[in-house]
């Protein structure tokens, strides 16, 4: 997610830490708990993110760094746990005094819950996490909410608003309310009934929490944040069964993106292995036709980066194909066998798309992310890598489902060769 969806939670997480701790004292909390409370809440939400201050290029492997390492180590149970106690440790040292038993546990629980939050977040869109490691390497994709979705920041800021008590933070939150309402509408992202609709909630949800007592503002804006996920997950859930009863064995997976602020239109990237031949084919999906249908859905454009062809197969009240983009499935193995850079970036590429450009170097991304040449997951390579980048981490490629039963496994230190794996005949492994 954003990180102004992260430091929301985080600040949402603080006062309702200090919303308990007042109603258990009987009595308001002191100005400098308060302050702790929402530092502390907002460094946790946003720690995990440190991981920006080395994956671009100070690792000397170029955008791999940032694939491979953002959401990476700092981005697992593990690290958000060690961090909060951190966190946590800091704020009770720094404060003048013995802070009472009281005010420490609930540091304590808001450095941890502000951690986790962030992972929470972050497994909620389609870039995805690996939360369990070091135990378990694969990745997790909640496939449900946009990376910046505006009702989760109406949900936040409003309460913020109204609960601040500083006039910059009532500044702060009333320009970011503001802002994200205007953007619905000039992005170009955001159907017009979905813009009309963010401009005509954030004043009554605002409305509505102003005339409510003031601790349970912050009650109803973790309701609200909570029915707000829940409702682009039963989307998500709903969209990926659409997809799926109108696929074959050839499915390997549903990338699924909700439209801006819409969780009944969803854009779909899906993945299918049929014979020889990969294939990736874009849709329209309306989980919920009888209450938005597909007319009123804005069509998908990642595939028009990569010049795919127009999908000639049957939809349905719910799925509408868009186009379709296929090479031979052998190429994507030879590539992952013969190119370590290639085998790198496969353990983030979920959707892999590549071809030979003139001068005979691979431009390999992820259709993810368009795919044009200029994204961040975009690669150009030549076809056969002399040396082998350093600093790769053991994370399941998320497409071994494609490249056989045991994936591709790479080693990071660059003195030692690249270890590759294919399925023969037989089904058993064979290293190459």
């Amino acid at each position: 997610m954003d990180n102004v969806t992260h430091a929301l939670a985080g600040l949402l997480i603080a006062e309702a830490a200090v919303s308990v701790v007042e109603r258990r004292a009987g009595h308001p909390a002191s100005p400098g708990f308060r302050r702790a409370a929402l530092l502390v809440g907002v460094v946790a939400a946003e720690l995990p993110d440190a991981d920006l201050l080395y994956s671009n290029g100070v690792l000397g492997i170029g955008k791999l760094g940032y694939l491979l390492h953002h959401r990476g180590h700092t981005h697992t149970v593990l690290f958000a746990l060690v961090a909060a106690v951190l966190i946590w440790a800091v704020a009770v040292a720094v404060r003048r005094g013995r802070p009472p038993a009281r005010e420490r546990s609930a540091l304590l629980a808001v450095a941890l819950v502000g951690t986790i939050s962030h992972l929470a977040l972050d497994y909620t869109n389609s870039y995805g996490v690996h939360p369990f490691w070091p135990v378990e390497n694969s990745w997790y994709y909640g496939d449900a909410v946009f990376i910046v979705e505006p009702w989760l920041w109406i949900a936040g800021l409003a309460p913020l608003l109204l609960l601040a008590r500083g006039v910059a933070g009532r500044v702060v939150s009333g320009l970011l309310l503001v802002g994200i309402v205007a953007a619905a509408w000039r992005v170009g992202q955001v159907a017009p009934s979905i813009a009309l609709a963010l401009t005509i909630g954030a004043p009554l949800w605002l409305a509505l929490l102003a005339v409510m007592p003031r601790g349970r503002r912050i009650v109803l804006a973790l309701v609200a944040w909570c029915v707000i996920e829940l409702v682009f997950f039963t989307s998500s859930f709903a969209a990926r069964e659409a997809v799926r009863m109108v696929t074959t064995a050839a499915y390997r997976d549903a990338v699924l993106t909700p439209a801006i602020g819409d969780p009944f239109c969803v854009n779909a990237l899906v993945v299918e292995l049929e014979g020889g031949t990969y294939r990736v084919t874009s849709a329209t999906v309306a989980p919920f036709p009888a209450v938005r249908g597909l007319d009123g859905c804005l069509p998908p454009s990642a595939l028009a980066a990569v010049d795919g062809a127009p999908a000639e197969r049957a939809g349905t009240t719910s799925v509408r194909w868009g186009g379709v983009w296929s090479a031979p499935h052998a190429e994507l193995v030879a590539l992952a066998a013969e190119n370590c850079e290639i085998a790198a970036a496969l353990r983030f590429i979920r959707v892999p798309v590549w071809r030979t450009r003139p001068d005979g170097r691979v431009h390999f991304a992820d259709l993810r992310y368009g795919g044009n040449g200029e994204g961040f997951a975009d690669l150009v390579t030549p076809v056969r890598v002399v040396a082998c980048p350093p600093f790769i981490p053991d994370w399941e490629p998320p497409r071994g489902d494609v490249l056989g039963d045991d994936g591709v496994s790479a080693t990071g230190d660059p003195d030692t060769s690249l270890y590759l794996y294919r399925t023969p005949a037989s089904g058993s492994a064979e290293r190459r």
